[in-house]
């Protein structure tokens, strides 16, 4: 008979989460994870294959609790999730930037199947933001304009890791005032 498992996989995940986004992948040890989780090294193990597959079912888990990838789907598409999008990036919690975007600078040491996942997220809200701008009443160059829109947000993420969101508001409230004005949006 096995153990009784003492945790909560999505409780784990969610404090996991919170240390990669500070250390990232290659300067989180498993002693991070069982300091910051609770859970000891077996315990992880029972659950997770290892780090690689924590750090995997992080980004799973980010996707799936973040409001910046619901606010693209909220209907009726348009602008104004756009705007929300961008400004969910100011919002995290105690944390800079978005953990997807900062963690990308450690994909040439993830696995395959966790690259994977990171591109086909990263096309997923291309994809959206597209959706998004067609809606609003974006006829052409959507995809370069979609494009423009991540570029900008990922760099707004990694500003972040230097600066208060107080400071970069303006700044985003700028670019999206562009984008709508050259756009005709």
């Amino acid at each position: 008979m096995g153990r009784i498992k003492n945790f909560v996989r999505e409780e784990v995940l969610d404090k996991a989460i919170q240390v990669f986004w500070e250390k990232g992948f290659a300067d989180t040890s498993l002693s991070d994870l069982e300091k910051a989780t609770g859970v000891n090294k077996s315990g992880l193990y029972s659950e997770f294959k290892d780090k690689e597959d924590i750090f995997h079912e992080s980004i799973k888990r980010y996707r799936d609790i973040h409001p910046g990838y619901k606010i693209l789907e909220v209907t009726p598409l348009g602008w104004h999730n756009i705007e929300m999008f961008m400004k969910s990036f100011m919002t995290c919690k105690g944390k800079k930037g978005c953990f997807f975007i900062n963690s990308i600078r450690d994909t040439a040491i993830l696995p395959t199947k966790t690259s994977k996942l990171m591109s086909e997220n990263g096309l997923s809200v291309l994809e959206m933001i597209s959706k998004n701008l067609k809606a609003a009443g974006l006829k052409t160059h959507t995809e370069i304009a979609a494009k423009m829109i991540t570029s900008f947000a990922g760099g707004v993420s990694l500003k972040l890791n230097a600066m208060k969101a107080d400071d970069l508001f303006d700044e985003v409230d700028e670019f999206l005032k562009l984008m709508k004005t050259t756009y005709k949006l």
